[in-house]
């Protein structure tokens, strides 16, 4: 097992344990879903590696449990997660309209990328990044410009947001290029990779402290 897998699994484990020893305060509220999809993280993270490992020469075999399965379930759970999140009715339709967006954004990849060679389903990650992103910003701008900035250490959406902008934003790059620079600049893209390790780390960090400090009395946006 890689160096920087180990230590991207041992962040991510431990915000599954943040999450399964801080259940009680979550249980009675749609934040016990975010607890389920870290337990969800750990299992298919695990489960994708060994695939490489009994398939170490079935490319396919291994990018398709990501391209069908794991990523698209990460995607529509965070768009899932700022639909909960809303308080009010009219900040719910941005998420459920992003979420048919997505799922209309893979097919249309599986039909474009259907006869060529490709590593990885760039467009519909591109759009789920940049919706995704436009959630986040929307309620980083609506925490500022509101009251709710005097409890942002305690509002557990904001810890969430801030890991997701950290990973999202600075990983956009990279799997928007990896079609084209992959086979091309595999140096460059080698390097960016450890990148990812550490943004993608610092994201499932932010993720513990959202259980750590995070109140779920506090509303989110």
């Amino acid at each position: 097992m890689p160096l920087p897998f180990k230590i991207l699994l041992s962040f991510e484990i431990l915000a599954c344990i943040t999450g399964l020893i801080n259940f009680y305060k979550v249980k009675n509220t749609y934040w016990k879903y975010f607890s389920m999809y870290l337990v969800f993280v750990v299992i298919s993270e695990l489960f994708g590696y060994y695939l490489m490992v009994f398939f170490p020469h079935n490319l396919k075999v291994n990018l398709s449990f990501y391209r069908y399965f794991e990523i698209p379930v990460e995607f529509i759970f965070f768009f899932a997660l700022f639909y909960l999140s809303a308080r009010e009715p009219g900040r719910k339709t941005l998420p459920a309209l992003f979420i048919i967006i997505y799922l209309l954004s893979i097919v249309f990849d599986e039909f474009y990328f259907s006869r060529k060679t490709h590593l990885f389903d760039s467009i519909s990650y591109t759009i789920g990044n940049l919706l995704l992103l436009i959630l986040i910003l929307r309620f980083f701008v609506q925490m500022v410009t509101s009251d709710d900035i005097m409890t942002f250490r305690q509002n557990m959406l904001f810890w969430v947001s801030l890991g997701l902008l950290f990973f999202y934003l600075g990983s956009f790059p990279f799997y928007a290029l990896l079609n084209m620079m992959g086979p091309k600049h595999h140096d460059l893209m080698n390097t960016y990779k450890y990148i990812v390790y550490g943004l993608n780390s610092t994201m499932y960090l932010m993720f513990t402290f959202s259980f750590i400090w995070g109140k779920t009395n506090i509303k989110s946006y």
